[in-house]
């Protein structure tokens, strides 16, 4: 720690301090929330600022403040008949522009006398339907969360009903007692494949999100009872955003560390329109943890990614945008040699490890008038893996266990429209069409019989129909309401899912809400589980339906101050129609991903049950700070009928996160913490004695998930030092994953070289080192 201090106090001393007053512009476009038409004549304020610093939107919505000294605003934005909304902590850096999009909502009241009362917008999720367990994060709180890694989805395990992953190096989570692959990435609105470098087939996990946090605007985060707009998907919907390039003011950023090297450009294409590109390259060598860690020998893996969208705006046929995600990752083990240094499986295990991963999507975005929004997006997307894993046996042969070659891929048509009829009432409808196809080709061991099987050589296809009606009926100034349905189609069976959606409002007084939400929720297994086929030929999964859950939610929601906040939600899920394997403990619910071949039905249960509450102060004086905590009840019925504990029955998860920023001059020295305290998994033990008999791991499937792994603390550590200069600002960034170095267990093995069972413990402490400049 003290080498930590003191490196802290070199680059706080780096430069002499300037004391001259360095400005930037901040720019944006104020929008009516529902219909996306802007606001000409709005007023937006910086505060605090002597004498104020504000502007006054134009004819197409858009405002310029220039002049802005560095440092932290809130900005204040308000129109005549609409709500005023206050965005609180945007940071101001002399390297780039600020560019924001403020959405204001319509004022809906009756009488003659009206208190209009400013609200703070943080957290409101972008989507105008969702009510409950929702919430929006920013990209500046995805780099500042000690802990994030600059990665929006480990920014999002802060937050109440989210576990992160007792192994450090995983991005998984798991939400209100839910499997990782319940949840739905979406990018701009279109459904991706996991997009996660060092993923496995079927995850929605990995090392790192391909997409740097450089690129994107704000995302909404929903655990439970989605509006309706959202299909296929059991634990949570992740719909992330890009935002679109600054169209008036070539703006660079670069970043070096020890991770490896990124770059990022946005722009105008001419000085004569407002045609804008954005575009990030990263690319990451991830060797030196072997030098500070044992357990990351022979372990190099690396990765590249680039993330990219280009915005057209045209006078008649809308605003067109081509946005686009590819990554390439790279693995690998090689076992030991020295078969004197052998004490567990992974020094005799060799494995290589190759992903590619890519989406592009071509979006229309249409006004008609000033209550009707369209937007149409085609989009192709796809994965393919090739992986392979073996052991070193005694003669010094290589004996395979896995040799995988997967890819998956879909082509899709998603449509949505957006109409206003009055202040109360608006009204939201779409549809999508998707082709999914695959291509196997899978040597593995069999999980319950352990012989090694060319489980699959097969490619094909199936498609799917989802679409959905969603409505908003604000009831004067205390009660709205949320009604629709979601329908969700699977041609190759004909399973289907009219699922209803909704929620009711209650606003007690302009700081204190109460709401109730519902929804039935489905999802269909992966493309390969309906079709994959038999030795002898036979698809046994093809007339597999689909999982369904009923999921309630009620909320409380008080403004403690205009910066604190407290939430309160208690939730139910009754999850069925879940796939098990018929006569035995196995349930879908159970399984984080991956390839699977066995025959299953749609016999299983299962029972989330808990409640999630958060303290939450907004960045203000310089400082905030987070308390979430989960308790909850995870069970579930498998194809046995016997009701058990989920594998992710952690029963409790606390997160305490916070920081303090402290203006010096012309820099910007902050200090982030996130400790977090989670219950660990269920697991199915291993059954020593049959497990030598059978020279194989063996589980005891009587005891499955009855044992719990220990729980798990993390403390997580960011420091930043911002130093802002004529042109261009200059970053230090200092972030340690695990400052503690602890490292629980986090399974186990059966080892039939030593016919014993070793522990499976994750990385210890993870720093990363890095500069980033902008201009």
């Amino acid at each position: 720690m003290r080498y930590l201090i003191s490196l802290l106090f070199v680059l706080i001393g780096l430069r002499p301090a300037i004391c001259q007053t360095l400005t930037q512009t901040v720019r944006g476009r104020v929008v009516d929330a529902e219909t996306h038409t802007t606001l000409p004549g709005a007023h937006v304020v910086l505060q605090p600022t002597t004498p104020v610093l504000g502007a006054i939107t134009n004819r197409d919505g858009t405002f310029t403040i220039t002049h802005v000294p560095v440092g932290r605003y809130q900005v204040k934005a308000s129109f005549l008949g609409y709500q005023t909304s206050i965005i609180p902590g945007v940071l101001v850096g002399s390297g780039k522009e600020v560019n924001l999009v403020i959405e204001l909502h319509e004022t809906v009241y009756k009488g003659t006398e009206v208190t209009v009362t400013a609200k703070n917008e943080k957290g409101k999720p972008e989507n105008q339907m969702a009510s409950v367990s929702a919430l929006s994060f920013s990209v500046e709180e995805t780099r500042r969360f000690a802990g994030s890694a600059d990665d929006p989805l480990r920014a999002a395990s802060a937050y109440p009903g989210v576990a992160a992953n007792a192994d450090v190096n995983s991005n998984g989570v798991v939400i209100r007692g839910n499997s990782p692959k319940g949840l739905l990435w979406l990018l701009d609105g279109v459904p991706i494949p996991n997009p996660n470098h060092f993923r496995y087939v079927g995850r929605s996990a990995g090392g790192i999100t391909i997409f740097s946090s450089q690129v994107l605007a704000n995302s909404d985060f929903y655990t439970s009872a989605f509006p309706a707009e959202y299909g296929n998907a059991l634990s949570g919907v992740f719909d992330m955003h890009f935002r679109t390039g600054n169209p008036y003011k070539r703006e660079y950023t670069a970043q070096l560390g020890i991770q490896g090297i990124e770059f990022a450009a946005e722009g105008p294409f001419t000085g004569r329109s407002e045609s804008s590109y954005l575009f990030n390259y990263r690319y990451s060598v991830l060797g030196f943890l072997q030098l500070i860690d044992p357990s990351m020998k022979n372990r190099v893996p690396s990765y590249q990614d680039l993330s990219f969208k280009i915005n057209v705006p045209t006078h008649k046929v809308g605003v067109f945008s081509l946005f686009g995600i590819g990554g390439i990752d790279r693995s690998g083990a090689r076992a030991e040699r020295d078969s004197t240094q052998w004490t567990s499986n992974d020094d005799r295990s060799e494995t290589r490890m190759a992903n590619d991963m890519g989406a592009v999507g071509l979006t229309n975005k249409l006004v008609f008038g000033r209550n009707t929004y369209l937007k149409t997006t085609v989009a192709q997307s796809g994965y393919f893996t090739r992986y392979h894993n073996g052991y070193i046996g005694s003669n010094y042969d290589l004996y395979p266990t896995d040799n995988v070659k997967y890819g998956s891929y879909q082509t899709m048509f998603v449509s949505k429209l957006t109409h206003r009829f009055s202040k109360q009432i608006t009204w939201d409808a779409g549809g999508s069409v998707t082709n999914h196809s695959y291509n196997a080709d899978i040597w593995s061991r069999n999980i319950f019989s352990g012989d090694y099987e060319h489980l699959i050589n097969d490619r094909g296809a199936l498609q799917s129909f989802q679409s959905y009606i969603d409505s908003k009926w604000q009831i004067g100034q205390h009660w709205s309401i949320v009604a629709g349905a979601h329908f969700q189609y699977l041609f190759l069976n004909h399973s289907n899912v009219i699922g209803p959606r909704g929620s009711v409002s209650y606003e007690i007084d302009p700081k204190t809400s109460i709401r109730l939400g519902y929804g039935l929720e489905s999802q269909q297994e992966g493309t390969s589980v309906y079709l994959a086929r038999t030795t002898t030929g036979l698809r046994q999964n093809r007339n597999l339906g689909l999982s369904k859950s009923h999921q309630f939610v009620l909320s409380y929601k008080q403004h403690l101050n205009k910066d604190l906040i407290l939430q309160i939600e208690p939730y139910l899920q009754l999850l069925y129609d879940i796939p098990v394997v018929p006569g035995s403990y196995y349930s879908m619910l159970n399984n984080p991903g991956g390839y699977f071949n066995e025959p299953l039905v749609n016999k299983g249960k299962g029972r989330n049950a808990g409640v999630d509450v958060m303290l939450e102060h907004f960045m203000s004086s310089n400082y905030y700070y987070m308390i979430s905590a989960s308790i909850f009840r995870s069970r579930y019925k498998g194809g046995d009928g016997v009701w058990r504990n989920t594998r992710y029955d952690s029963r409790f998860v606390g997160n305490l996160l916070g920081g303090k920023e402290w203006q010096l001059g012309n820099r910007l020295l902050g200090v982030n913490l996130k400790t977090s305290l989670t219950g660990g998994e269920r697991y199915v033990p291993i059954d020593l004695s049959a497990s030598r008999k059978q020279n194989r791991e063996v589980l005891d499937e009587q005891r499955a998930y009855i044992p719990q792994l220990s729980w798990f603390f993390y403390l997580d550590l960011t420091v930043t030092l911002r130093t802002n200069h004529h042109h261009y600002s200059g970053i230090w960034a200092i972030q340690i994953k695990n400052l503690l170095n602890n490292k629980p267990i986090i399974g186990y093995d059966y080892n039939r070289f030593s016919g014993g069972i070793d522990t499976i413990r994750p990385l210890g402490i993870i720093p990363f080192l890095s500069y980033k400049i902008e201009f």
